[in-house]
């Protein structure tokens, strides 16, 4: 039997037949040229995708009536026949492939973002009652609290209730922008009817407070919606295809959208000629950890449920989507709770993933690691990008930059084997060049294996990149201290120098004891590098576990480790974090999921700041629920045997801790990578040996730097 058969075959959205049931979902990315125009760049884009092997791309939204109703200069514009052209190379280049192609048809209602900075109106179907809960700015810096105001239009938005003539206006912009497509060449348009645009508004109870044919009854709320299904349909051709994209609930919203009410919705598209229906969700999009529950469903498989239980009162395929695994999706299609199903994050990650995993490559899948880098930039109207894909968004100017062979090869050595030095080397080495790769551990991974344990998607790009240099043929020397002689007996022609940052201890009185730790410890105890330092740190005891657990191999294994940590670890039952950054809330979220009483301390104003806003709400809101204290302004004045005291607004405090862990203090690896200067033609530092900047400025670093090898 081949792997994932449900996912491999054949299915029909109406008149459409696709060669596998794999979607690239929409999402919004703002590849588009300014004024709505489709150009090379968003061209290369889904081409990419297309190639990667999904049987249908579905577009980002298309604004159907722009700059009316749209949320951004920079998305595609459906009002217009000028459009036409760039559309149609998009579809050419898209069917190249074997994929059909979709564009996602919108009118952003009350997030209309252009109309509010442009001087209009902005359409809703009443003046909203809910304003929701207002939270999404508290975890911002001063910084982000103005872009994001400058990307919403800095005023607030003046609401116009839709007229008649209104609604009439839109049936037509609707059906017209589906001519349009449909003459570009397109296989059909998703109509985007829910994540609060204009059509899902007419459909929540929470949003339309009509009393008139368009209020009240389910039915009333779902005419706009089958009207303009009925008038795409008039207008477009027997080939052509309609459907449409819903949402199954609306979290925290009083009032709004219930599951009953989108199997009603389902009904009634289906009878006015949709020919699917694509499941999704919404929620009160004032509040950041709302926004990760959806439209950015962080749970895995979070709406499965819902496709499940829509399926069952409609006779259309189904599109199922929302952090679904290949796994899960296939089973989910065997088990008749979905027809298809739609990617969008995986598909920024590996373009490709649709292939290898029907070609039985599933481990080759470069993974997102859903820290949200994608899904933060239009909030600021930026252009997309992706943490461990640096192409992303570039695939005009880096098509096959990667795979593409060098003019010259070149030998290559490479110091350090973190995320930003495996980058390097696996793509040095598949441009052609010889490349070694020295690391003093006896492992690959560096703050990357410490950081796999304490969040779990980060284990799957440690195993990717492992995987790739391996099968790049790099030569790997582990166990190996780079010294400038070794280097020097190599005799490369590029030095890159991916030493990881450097740690320096805070001047706070009391850090010496034993019960404090920094990360450095905490790594070298959990995952099993660097014995002597655990040595004085821990009792008798706890140096007994440390080793057993050592001699198992649980250590050198961060799915057993963090499974093993749910019973044991060598930290006391009240942790003070000092340092409220990505890491030292990461490593909270981790505490506190095994029952440790946890306090973050944070010098600064805003918590976890290097993490992405999405990401951010999410770890922040987890951590309140979970009871965990978070202090900011705190300035730590000393470290006691069992306690810490700091000061806050001008208040002296104390908080109890049988264990403190500094995760401060990452600094650049200057003076190390000092040591190797001349040694090459070209010495380079990539990654965070030149300023600490996670696992997106490791990836991308080190990508560049193999970019830029022949150079030199």
């Amino acid at each position: 039997m081949a792997a994932f058969e449900h996912l491999r075959s054949k299915v029909r959205i109406g008149p459409l037949e696709l060669e596998n049931r794999i979607a690239m979902a929409g999402m919004g990315v703002e590849v588009c040229e300014d004024d709505g125009f489709v150009g090379d760049r968003m061209i290369a884009y889904y081409e990419e995708r297309a190639k990667g092997g999904v049987g249908l791309v579905i577009t980002e939204v298309g604004a159907v009536a722009y700059p009316k109703g749209a949320t951004t200069a920079h998305q595609i514009g459906l009002s217009h026949d000028k459009y036409i052209p760039g559309l149609a190379k998009l579809a050419e280049a898209v069917h190249r492939h074997g994929a059909k192609v979709a564009a996602q048809l919108v009118h952003h209602g009350k997030v209309s973002r252009l109309d509010t900075i442009q001087g209009r109106e902005v359409l809703m179907p009443s003046l909203p009652e809910f304003h929701g809960a207002m939270d999404m700015m508290q975890d911002l810096t001063p910084d982000e609290i103005g872009l994001l105001m400058k990307a919403f239009g800095g005023a607030a938005p003046r609401i116009r209730p839709a007229s008649q003539q209104d609604i009439d206006w839109l049936i037509d912009q609707f059906a017209s922008a589906a001519v349009r497509v449909e003459r570009a060449g397109f296989d059909g348009v998703e109509l985007h009817a829910a994540h609060g645009y204009i059509l899902s508004e007419f459909l929540s109870p929470a949003w339309n407070r009509r009393d008139d044919e368009y209020g009240g009854s389910r039915e009333n709320r779902a005419r706009l919606l089958q009207q303009v299904i009925r008038a795409c349909k008039e207008r477009t051709g027997d080939d052509f295809a309609v459907w449409c994209r819903i949402d199954a609930e609306e979290f925290r919203t009083p009032g709004g959208t219930t599951l009953e009410d989108a199997r009603v919705t389902a009904r009634l598209a289906q009878e006015a000629g949709a020919d699917a229906l694509n499941i999704s969700a919404y929620a009160d999009a004032t509040s950041g950890g709302a926004f990760t529950e959806a439209p950015l469903v962080h749970k895995p498989a979070g709406y499965v449920d819902n496709a499940r239980a829509i399926k069952q009162c409609v006779e259309i395929p189904i599109i199922a989507v929302g952090r679904i695994e290949p796994e899960v999706g296939d089973a989910l299609i065997r088990d008749g709770g979905a027809d298809i199903i739609a990617m969008a994050r995986k598909l920024l990650a590996d373009p490709h993933i649709a292939r290898k995993i029907l070609d039985g490559r599933s481990e080759d899948v470069r993974p997102c690691v859903y820290c949200y880098t994608c899904v933060e930039q239009p909030f600021f109207d930026r252009r997309v990008k992706c943490a461990v894909n640096p192409v992303v968004a570039n695939e005009w100017e880096l098509r096959d930059a990667e795979t593409s062979q060098a003019a010259a090869r070149k030998r290559v050595v490479i110091v350090g084997g973190g995320p930003a030095g495996q980058e390097a080397a696996r793509v040095a080495a598949l441009r052609g060049h010889e490349v070694t790769l020295l690391e003093k551990a006896s492992q690959l991974g560096g703050t990357l294996r410490f950081a796999s344990l304490v969040y779990e998607p980060n284990e799957r790009l440690l195993r990717w990149l492992a995987r790739q240099v391996e099968q790049a043929g790099v030569d790997v020397r582990l166990e190996t201290e780079a010294t400038p002689e070794l280097v020097r007996s190599l005799s490369p022609d590029v030095l890159l120098l991916a030493l990881g940052a450097r740690r320096a201890a805070p001047e706070i009185p009391g850090v010496d004891q034993g019960h404090v730790f920094d990360g450095d410890d905490l790594r070298s105890l959990l995952t099993g590098e660097g014995d002597e330092v655990a040595r004085g740190k821990l009792s008798l005891t706890a140096r007994v576990a440390v080793r057993a657990g050592r001699a198992a191999r649980v250590t050198s294994d961060p799915s057993k480790l963090r499974q093993a940590s749910k019973a044991w670890m060598p930290v006391g039952r009240q942790v003070c974090v000092i340092g409220g950054g990505l890491v030292g809330c990461e490593l909270a979220e981790f505490l506190a999921e095994r029952g440790r009483q946890v306090t973050v301390l944070e010098e600064g104003a805003t918590l976890a700041k290097e993490m992405a806003l999405p990401r951010r709400w999410r770890v922040l809101e987890d951590l309140r629920r979970a009871g965990v204290t978070l202090v900011t302004n705190a300035q730590i004045s000393e470290v006691g045997k069992k306690s810490v005291f700091f000061t806050t607004d001008g208040d002296e405090r104390e908080v109890q801790a049988e264990t403190v862990i500094i995760a401060t203090g990452l600094l650049a690896n200057d003076a190390q990578a000092a040591r190797f200067e001349g040694l090459a033609e070209r010495v380079e530092v990539i990654g965070d040996c030149s300023g600490v900047s996670y696992i997106e400025g490791a990836i991308h670093d080190g990508f560049h730097a193999a970019l830029r090898v022949e150079r030199s």
